[in-house]
């Protein structure tokens, strides 16, 4: 080698290292010195970490009660300086595009709902205030880009975000004062503030909401309302082929008004009335009432349904009555096994329902509640039909009738099923009793069906919910259309290795079908883990599986977009009723994948899956490699419904 070229390396290995030097002594101040535990999915008895407070300045007018104004000075510590110093650095980074995208990669936010554990109770943080007067309600609406709820004031969008936000309505002031549990005057109830901020964030434009209690006086308080807004327009396609699938555009908030519409076209080459097309409309808390009401009409594909649903939820805890009608025709051609063609089948369904809650103690939110059902599916014409067969086809009248009793309480959580958002983990039990009577047009019948649930944390290891269910018809002393089934599912603490963070999830799921309609058999589903994988050939009255899946959270955020990596391993069976489970089908998988999500988007995630299937039965048909749009899951609840049959799937 030459002299001048050693000479050469060795000036561009120094000036290498040299320019490190530089980079890190800029951005070493910027990371988190102090070291996170690991997160309890329900650690007790800590208050999460509150959104900045300081950092809203809250002008308060005077009045006769409060004297003077007062204005919330921040507090200036260690903290809240590297705070300062992250904020002033990322503004001077976004200048440019470079440093910009630098800075989202190097830099972590500290973001409490990212990084914190979970804590024991939703309501802890406003027990101090619990009792004080509320004198005014103020409501604090951010926009969808450049803004942060833990961190309300601080608003630094760049030029794309900037137009997104300028194509957006935000949520009406109005609407959202028509969505809140309490009013000025009222005392403050910490289960109500908890209830109501977990309300906000259920709303499908609402992409995350915190509520604030600043006391102004030893007997009165202010009460600041954030809310950050969910990108309400989006669009999704599903393709399963050149000549078949569906295209939706939708629109969660019009004018920020908190109505929704939807339209859909779906095609089939090899169907009639291709393509099709539907439309809904729904409008969100009428009147104040908390009263839902939805139009849809939809015409294709061989199928034509509309009508008109309404309805109420229980929404809190202080909720009395809940209740919904649906109505609804259809006329459609089903393609049965016995029949040589398709028959047209045509009916109108019926369906209302009533809860009544008792709160028996507020304290642990332990509810009675009571439920009535009625059920008409009047199918006035169908193909021919077995007794024994074909249940959703056949006219019959079903009233059912529900005692629940429920204990539901709150744990606040992040990167469980979201990716950064505060989600909100139900703990406690449910216990559902239900019986009724159905008029068939073969024959009359009772039902009687019981479950329970109960989910609840484990201290330095996770969450476990568990469920077992028990249902059948009962026509002259003999059992039909059975059903025995039990669930588990366990949700790990978050693990901290480095910048990315860690969670396992582990399900098993057991279900057993007893005197069950000759159409009616259990298969593997994507419910299970079973995703790329079809066989139309098997199916049994038992079914077993397991799936094991961890995710792997990257910090980074491209545009608001968000990334996880997972591996998942599952396996299944599936046997007779007298069988053994090693007599019956077994299919197993694993593989890898990943995700991306923009939780400022109304968009589902999206998902890239890279799955082996090592023995799969005959005939099956296996997909490897998966791209797909899926939904966001959400936690078991303790919520007991409407009174329904347990279903069998």
């Amino acid at each position: 080698m030459k002299p001048e070229n050693e000479d050469i390396k060795r000036f561009h290995l120094i000036r290498r290292f040299f320019c490190f030097q530089v980079f890190l002594l800029i951005f070493l101040p910027s990371y988190p010195q102090r070291q996170f535990d690991a997160d309890s999915v329900i650690r007790k008895g800590e208050n999460p970490p509150a959104p900045e407070i300081r950092k809203i300045r809250l002008s308060v007018p005077a009045t006769n009660n409060s004297g003077a104004s007062r204005l919330i000075a921040p507090v200036i510590n260690g903290e809240h300086r590297t705070m300062i110093f992250l904020d002033t650095l990322k503004i001077k980074a976004s200048r440019t595009l470079v440093t910009r995208k630098l800075y989202d990669f190097i830099i972590i936010d500290r973001d409490p709902e990212t990084t914190k554990e979970i804590s024991g109770s939703s309501e802890e943080k406003y027990t101090e205030s619990s009792g004080l007067k509320i004198r005014n309600i103020e409501i604090k609406r951010l926009n969808v880009f450049g803004s942060n709820i833990n961190t309300p004031d601080f608003f630094n969008p760049n030029k794309t975000e900037k137009l997104l936000n300028k194509t957006h309505f935000n949520t009406n002031e109005l609407i959202i004062k028509k969505n809140l549990l309490f009013r000025s005057g009222d005392t403050i109830s910490p289960l109500t503030l908890s209830e109501n901020e977990r309300y906000l964030r259920e709303l499908p434009y609402i992409d995350d909401a915190r509520i604030l209690v600043v006391p102004v006086s030893d007997s009165l308080a202010d009460v600041i309302v954030v809310t950050k807004d969910i990108y309400s327009l989006g669009a999704t396609a599903n393709l399963a082929g050149v000549g078949k699938g569906n295209v939706s555009v939708f629109e969660r908030n019009i004018f920020g008004m908190g109505h929704e519409f939807g339209i859909d076209v779906p095609w089939d080459v090899d169907s009639t009335n291709s393509p099709g097309f539907g439309v809904n409309y729904k409008v969100n808390n009428l009147g104040r009432t908390f009263t839902d009401l939805g139009l849809f009409f939809h015409d294709g594909l061989g199928r034509k349904t509309y009508g008109i649903d309404i309805g109420r939820r229980l929404i809190s805890s202080a909720t009395k009555y809940a209740g919904n009608i649906t109505l609804r025709k259809t006329i459609t051609s089903e393609d049965l096994d016995s029949l040589p063609e398709p028959q047209p089948v045509k009916y109108n369904l019926q369906d209302y329902w009533l809860l009544r809650s008792f709160l028996l103690d507020r304290e642990s939110v332990t509810r009675l509640i009571i439920g009535v059902r009625y059920t008409n599916n009047n199918v006035f014409q169908h193909p021919y039909i077995h007794p024994d067969s074909y249940h959703h086809l056949q006219q019959y009248r079903l009233f059912l009738g529900s005692v629940s009793y429920s204990v539901q309480r709150f744990y606040k959580a992040s990167l469980i099923y979201g990716y950064g958002r505060t989600e909100d983990i139900p703990h406690g039990l449910l216990f559902n009793i239900t019986a009724g009577r159905e008029f068939n047009e073969f024959k009359n019948r009772f039902y009687t069906g019981a479950s329970v649930s109960l989910g609840e944390s484990v201290n330095k290891i996770g969450y476990l919910y568990s469920s077992a269910a028990f249902g059948t018809f009962v026509n002259h002393k003999k059992t039909e259309q059975g059903i025995l089934s039990f669930r588990a599912n366990f949700i790990s603490n978050l693990l901290y290795p480095g910048r990315y963070r860690i969670r396992n999830f582990i399900n098993a799921e057991y279900t057993r079908g007893f005197d069950r309609y000759y159409d009616e058999s259990l298969t593997f589903t994507q419910d299970d883990g079973f995703s790329g994988f079809r066989n139309d050939s098997i199916g049994n009255t038992q079914r077993l599986a397991f799936n094991f899946e961890t995710v792997l959270f990257s910090p980074v955020n491209f545009y608001g977009f968000r990334f996880a990596l997972f591996g998942f391993a599952d396996a299944g069976f599936l046997f007779g009723t007298n069988q053994f489970v090693a007599r019956g089908e077994f299919v197993s998988a694993v593989g890898l994948g990943l995700r991306v999500r923009n939780d400022n988007l109304v968009l589902n995630t999206f998902q890239i899956r890279l799955g082996f299937f090592p023995n799969v039965p005959p005939y099956s048909i296996t997909t490897p490699l998966m791209v797909s749009g899926e939904q966001m899951l959400r936690p078991y609840n303790f919520e007991p419904g409407q009174p329904s049959i347990i279903r069998f799937r």
